[in-house]
């Protein structure tokens, strides 16, 4: 226990003798009982109550405060529709679980692995590692990570798919920004609007279980956040990575701006994202641009409604690519895979039934990808879903 909540607990049961000593009378020294008080009655029980009872181990004493499983599952239908074809199919589109451990007040640990989606391929079930973390928070405006993370650029990149409100995200994250990466990341609040955080990070991962390795080059990440009202955040994120185009852990970008806010006025949300990334070659990696543009609103208490515009354009007329999920996949996708500009409108709801720990998900989009060298692509992609997560 911590010496501020050491202080506390000493004022509560303070407070609590205080409070009994008031209730003795002060002739007889009896205890007078207030039997007609109301008697605050325990929650009920609903099955959202699971989504709170992955805490294995939790105590004030000793060096581990608290230990708990965690683990997400996300499965979904998807239906594409396209002029060159279509395609229809289940995926199990995240398995993962790991624990969490807390520990000397000041200190988290996160392992998660990733767990085998399709059994019909061969292979074993625990596939890679995921995550792999130690965060220290140094002080109330300070932290440290070190281990397998996101190098978040964009805004949403930087949202865990435990969050985002739609089913995929846009088509030049998905193109540019690598996945998670060995690195350190120190963050540091300067204010109670302004925040910086910095970011060093390893290219390379092993083929077998994905975890950092340093035969390759580095990477590095700068955010600066700053609160620019009460409903919204403005945020610069960049990241250079010196082995695009080269290491397994990246891809053929070597630079990615971005300029994001998200707002929040009621039940009314939007995000917003204009990005930029300097390529590696002048064909399939050249410079491109685009932005995201995403209000959201509340119906309900549990009820979202979501829309998305997305635009991506390139320099050169094959510098943008039509989505792995699940525009190029199957009898949907063309032979060419590949253009100078994409278009995209989705529009989605979804439905939490346990807020973000259980919710319902459908929605569809329409996709345009212009391409120079071979023929246009246009399709519609059905999706439905469900994700949970403890």
């Amino acid at each position: 226990m911590t010496q501020n909540n050491r202080i506390k607990s000493a004022f509560a049961g303070f407070g609590a003798a205080a409070l009994l000593a008031g209730a003795v009378h002060a002739g007889d020294a009896k205890v007078v009982i207030d039997d007609k008080a109301p008697v605050a009655e325990p929650e009920p029980w609903t099955y959202c109550n699971i989504f709170k009872s992955n805490t294995l181990f939790e105590s004030d004493q000793g060096p581990i405060n608290k230990i708990k499983w965690i683990g997400r599952y996300q499965g979904q239908f998807f239906s594409t529709d396209s002029n060159q074809g279509s395609e229809t199919d289940w995926e199990n589109r995240r398995f993962r679980a790991g624990v969490q451990i807390e520990f000397l007040d000041n200190f988290k640990f996160e392992g998660q692995f990733n767990l085998k989606r399709d059994y019909n391929e061969p292979g074993r079930f625990v596939e890679d590692v995921e995550d792999l973390t130690i965060e220290w928070e140094m002080t109330d405006d300070t932290y440290l990570i070190v281990g397998k993370q996101k190098a978040p650029v964009t805004r949403e990149w930087s949202t865990s798919s435990k969050k985002i409100i739609t089913f995929e995200r846009s088509q030049l994250v998905n193109q540019i920004v690598p996945d998670k990466l060995g690195g350190v990341v120190l963050g540091h609040h300067l204010n109670d609007k302004l925040w910086a955080e910095a970011g060093l990070y390893t290219t390379t991962k092993t083929d077998d279980w994905a975890l950092p390795d340093f035969d390759g080059h580095l990477a590095e990440s700068v955010r600066i956040g700053y609160q620019l009202t009460e409903a919204t955040e403005a945020r610069f994120d960049f990241l250079h990575i010196e082995g695009a185009g080269e290491d397994n852990g990246v891809k053929g970008h070597d630079n990615i701006f971005s300029w994001n806010t998200e707002s929040k006025w009621g039940d009314l949300g939007l995000v917003t994202d204009i990005i930029y990334g300097t390529g590696t070659d002048d064909a399939h990696n050249s410079d491109v641009f685009g932005v995201v543009l995403m209000p959201s609103y509340d119906l309900t208490d549990q009820l979202q409604a979501v829309f998305r515009y997305t635009y991506s354009t390139s320099d050169s007329a094959d510098g943008i690519r039509l989505q792995s999920r699940y525009e190029r996949r199957g009898a949907a996708a063309p032979l060419n895979t590949r253009g100078d500009s994409y278009n995209a409108f989705y529009l989605g709801l979804n439905y939490r039934l346990c807020g973000d720990n259980l919710k319902l998900m459908g929605g569809v989009e329409y996709a345009n990808l212009d391409a120079p060298k071979s023929s246009d692509w246009d399709g519609w992609t059905y999706l439905a879903g469900v994700r949970l997560y403890f």
